[in-house]
């Protein structure tokens, strides 16, 4: 048998043929995803703190470490440094997607680059909404919660880690079984390409057999507005950086609430009962919401 391989397009595609192919395989890799005027902005954006940041991590447990990466350079908070990343946010393709695959307001799950370097081992192959427990439960039958992105910054070969994608994972009746290296598929593509999956499919980075070469990748994803994300985005973005951004940005950060359903009024997310956005004022100060009463909406 053949080994699997994931489907291919280019950014001028078809939106209807692009979403088949994830809906049916749950992953497509999508070439020319970001620009390269926009691509060359992010590298060098990112350069400084991709240099100055160490690889592995000494936060986290044994586990957690392996699975992080012992020789990856992992960061957050891209729209506090790098405003490229913020043009990356507002991506047309994304969002149309986001759209398509959610049902109600949906906002940042994380944005990190992933910086996997040299004799790094394959990661352990996961699918994104275990970080809700009770999704793996539910498995098949779990809502769509998460559209995930990993775009390309460097050229992803299998000898410096393409992330490699196991088709079809997404409706496997049995979420716990585990998979066999046979049934991944790697995400090579060039530079500025992307691979588009669901938060479902079992995804992981590949090794990097390489003796010099750091594979720079960059993963974005979108959940629905009622869970919990990842990245506490308004924590590491400040308002004070979030208010010089497009207002679709600002609520994918967390400045704004969601509606579960479209014209519907927000639910969660809420600061004395209103949308967030109405405590918004370039002149706030903390504390201040509280005694002031009523305020209008931020321009």
């Amino acid at each position: 048998m053949s080994p699997p391989t994931l489907q291919r397009f280019d950014i001028e595609y078809r939106f209807e043929d692009i979403m088949a192919a994830v809906d049916a395989d749950g992953a497509a890799i999508v070439e020319r995803f970001v620009a390269e005027d926009l691509l060359e902005r992010l590298n060098r954006q990112l350069d400084e703190k991709i240099r100055t940041t160490p690889a592995g991590s000494n936060a986290v447990g044994p586990m957690m470490a392996q699975f992080w990466g012992r020789q990856t350079k992992r960061f957050t908070r891209l729209a506090a440094f790098a405003p490229a990343f913020a043009e990356l946010l507002d991506h047309d393709l994304m969002h149309r997607w986001a759209a398509h695959a959610l049902t109600g307001d949906y906002w940042l799950n994380t944005g990190q680059a992933m910086i996997v370097g040299p004799g790094e081992a394959a990661q352990h192959l996961h699918r994104d909404i275990g970080i809700w427990p009770f999704m793996d439960e539910m498995g098949p039958a779990a809502p769509q919660t998460m559209v995930s992105v990993l775009i390309a910054l460097s050229a992803f070969t299998e000898a410096v880690g393409a992330t490699r994608v196991v088709p079809g994972s997404h409706r496997w009746a049995d979420f716990h079984r585990a998979p066999d290296r046979a049934e991944t598929a790697p995400a090579v593509m060039p530079a500025g390409g992307a691979v588009l999956y669901l938060g479902k499919t079992l995804h992981g980075a590949g090794a990097n057999v390489t003796a010099d070469t750091w594979r720079r990748g960059l993963h974005m994803s979108f959940c629905l507005g009622w869970l919990t994300p990842e990245e506490a985005s308004p924590v590491g973005v400040s308002w004070e950086i979030a208010r010089r951004y497009t207002p679709r940005v600002q609520r994918l950060l967390g400045y704004a609430s969601p509606a579960r359903a479209a014209g519907a009024d927000p639910t969660n997310w809420l600061v004395d009962f209103e949308d967030v956005r109405r405590f918004l004022r370039a002149d706030d100060v903390p504390g201040a919401g509280a005694a002031s009463g009523r305020r209008r909406p931020v321009s």
